[in-house]
């Protein structure tokens, strides 16, 4: 069974239990959908509402804009679990002689690309998230600005800690024109998500 089809109680146990899965990166993914979902929720609340007419063609706009970005982000919960199992079994592999080592690295090297490229696309996609989501917010008032300030600050956690995979893994890898790319993406994001809040 999928991560994404588990029950909210089930996903919270699996998460809280002995095992390595799902870990960090699924549990911001969840996040990142959260946000979305609720963002979508408070744009669909101004439809057709004479005090938001003015902004209800984009806000029509936004909901459809945010309904596919919920729709990639919860596929996330689980392409991140899988990327990182493929990093915890290149671990694993056997290193009893140098060819065995030379297989192990490449392999383990590969995997942890793979996973920090899955990251690295939660983050870009919170970070688009977030735009969308600071645009309501600076067109709704009173207890729809609440929820849709909630979503911000999700999505704000969300980004924020797929940037700290992202760096995490790139620790571990020896690809410099790898680290290099990805670390100016990630200053990118933080500092316009920054200049937002």
């Amino acid at each position: 069974m999928k991560l994404q089809d588990l029950t909210i109680k089930q996903f919270i146990d699996k998460t809280a239990s002995n095992k390595a899965m799902p870990a960090g990166g699924s549990s911001l993914a969840l996040c990142a959908t959260l946000a979305a979902a609720l963002a979508e929720m408070v744009a669909k609340l101004t439809f057709g509402k004479a005090k938001y007419a003015m902004a209800d063609e984009r806000m029509r706009e936004l909901a459809v804009e945010l309904e596919n970005f919920r729709i990639l982000l919860i596929d996330d919960i689980d392409r991140d679990a899988e990327a990182y199992q493929i990093v915890l079994d290149s671990y694993s592999i056997p290193k009893g002689t140098d060819d065995e080592i030379d297989i192990r690295n490449m392999e383990i090297e590969n995997a942890l690309r793979a996973a920090t490229l899955v990251q690295m696309e939660v983050a870009e996609k919170c970070h688009k998230v977030f735009s969308l989501i600071s645009e309501i917010t600076n067109i709704v008032g009173g207890s729809l600005a609440a929820d849709s300030k909630v979503s911000l600050m999700i999505c704000n956690t969300a980004t924020k800690g797929a940037i700290v995979n992202v760096r995490a893994n790139l620790s571990l890898v020896k690809d410099s024109d790898f680290k290099v790319e990805l670390i100016a993406k990630c200053d990118m994001i933080e500092k316009d998500i920054d200049n937002k809040l």
